[in-house]
């Protein structure tokens, strides 16, 4: 005797839900918890089913649906082409009008209808049971009113009142059957239903540890663009899919990065955990700094949340002294006392947005790069000194006091040496230009790469503008003009 899959569910679907492309009663702006959006996808299933050679038998209330195909030629002055026109058989009594209903009547679409991207058993399936749920739903409140099991070819008959699909049972359909759980949190995690971020558990299709995705509890699929395991699965309402049930990598990564950032206490100290107990990377530690980091949409309260949720998170599972690093200045730590923590960019850029102790909250912004900050030698100080006075000469000082000098030294940056800088109204020199005591034979004798670069940085000062800019252009050349004209006027006048 042939056995059947039968999803069942209270309330009465319009034959229309299952044979016209767009029809949908389901309004998720009023129902809590509602999943359908589109409008297509019995009609998808009942297409998926038809190709797989399995014929699903509908029952709207009292009306019967037998769907099927038959042969149909398109063609036009270039072409002809064989087509599996979908067909419907009607049987019993209309829901809405009562009349009795006997005819057959083609549909709308092919059988090639989604052919693409509607591949599998299951997501036919996946469909009717969404659907299900959301009639439900729509009737009592929750999906208490949805039955799926197996039942004999005696049992394939109506229900007043109610929705039936009953679908041939072949391997594929048995699977899906016996892993609803793993398909739907409704069957098998119903407490779960409103959260974001679920503890990894048993619901991969396989042996594979990847992401499972879900939305509004409904499997979306697993993450299998990265062959790396992930900590957490995922249960997110606002995930866009298109009319093909799909969402894109970037998509997936950055809708679950936002659902990790607002992750509570607990969630965020198993990330954490993770940091420190092994080198093995998870998927998480991939999330992009954009999703991690808080959002435009968030509230004051929710940026509030967030940052005591990653403060406390942080502080139980690493320790007061623990700091939040990439590689580049675990060294600078150490020497501080601190115990580095080694952690991808985009993680750490994100805690640090919340204040949880990285190298920006902890180091100086030259104890972070490497340098070390010492008084100014005594050819440092008289290379501004000339500078100085240059511009005094010419009146280009803008103003203001000629500025305190400091040296630095400085590890290599990619290659390249930092000769000198303007920072907080102070000029920085490097040690390895300034070094020396040539200062004392006078202003004459100091390396002409040494009054460059103190001219350089008394520039910035005195103006404020950055390299490049057209404001500190024009200083240099104004100066350049001054001190020409000067120089020519004493030639002149002596």
């Amino acid at each position: 005797m042939p056995v059947y899959l039968k999803i069942e569910n209270i309330g009465v679907c319009p034959p229309e839900g299952f044979t016209v492309l767009g029809v949908s009663l389901a309004d998720k702006s009023s129902h809590q918890g509602v999943i359908g959006q589109f409008g297509s996808g019995n009609k998808h299933g009942v297409a998926v089913l038809l190709r797989h050679s399995l014929s699903p038998v509908v029952f709207a209330g009292t009306l019967r649906l037998e769907f099927g195909t038959r042969a149909q030629t398109v063609a036009d002055s270039k072409a002809s082409k064989e087509f599996a026109r979908v067909v419907v058989k009607y049987g019993g009594t209309d829901p809405v009008t009562g009349a009795s209903r006997s005819s057959s009547e083609d549909l709308g679409f092919v059988l090639e209808y989604g052919r693409q991207d509607w591949t599998e058993v299951a997501l036919a399936l996946r469909e009717f049971v969404s659907n299900a749920i959301d009639r439900s739903i729509r009737e009592r409140g929750d999906w208490s009113g949805v039955r799926i099991e197996v039942v004999d070819e005696a049992q394939v008959r109506a229900r007043r009142d109610h929705t039936r699909v009953f679908v041939p049972l072949n391997s594929e359909v048995f699977a899906f059957y016996e892993n609803i759980g793993k398909w739907f949190l409704h069957f098998s995690e119903p407490e779960s239903l409103d959260k974001a971020i679920l503890p990894k558990k048993n619901r991969n299709l396989g042996d594979r540890k990847a992401a499972v995705i879900y939305r509004r509890g409904v499997r979306v699929r697993e993450f299998t663009a990265s062959e790396t395991e992930s900590l957490f699965d995922y249960n997110l309402n606002t995930l866009t899919l298109d009319e093909a049930r799909k969402c894109s990598d970037w998509d997936v990564q950055h809708h679950c990065g936002r659902a990790l950032a607002s992750g509570d206490k607990g969630i965020l100290a198993t990330l954490f955990c993770r940091l420190l107990s092994t080198n093995k990377p998870v998927w998480e530690f991939s999330f992009n700094a954009c999703s991690l980091q808080p959002s435009y949409q968030d509230t004051a309260e929710d940026e509030k949340r967030k940052r005591r949720n990653w403060q406390e998170a942080w502080a139980q599972v690493a320790g007061e002294k623990a700091v939040l690093t990439g590689a580049g200045t675990k060294n600078q730590l150490e020497r501080k006392g601190y115990t580095p923590v080694v952690a991808p960019e985009n993680l750490v850029n994100a805690a640090e947005r919340y204040g949880v102790n990285t190298p920006g909250k902890v180091l100086s912004v030259d104890e972070m790069v490497g340098r070390e900050i010492t008084g100014a030698s005594p050819d440092a100080q008289a290379a501004v000194d000339l500078v100085w006075d240059w511009l005094e000469a010419v009146g280009l000082t803008n103003g203001k006091a000629k500025p305190p000098v400091r040296c630095f030294t400085s590890i290599l940056d990619g290659g390249t040496k930092l000769n000198g800088y303007y920072r907080d109204g102070t000029v920085f020199i490097n040690s390895d230009l300034a070094g020396g005591s040539s200062a004392f034979a006078g202003p004459q004798a100091l390396p002409d790469r040494l009054v460059k670069v103190g001219l350089e940085e008394v520039a910035h000062y005195v103006t404020g503008a950055t390299d490049n800019s057209r404001d500190f252009q024009d200083f240099l050349l104004d100066l350049s003009v001054k001190l020409a004209r000067s120089r020519s006027a004493s030639h002149v006048f002596a």
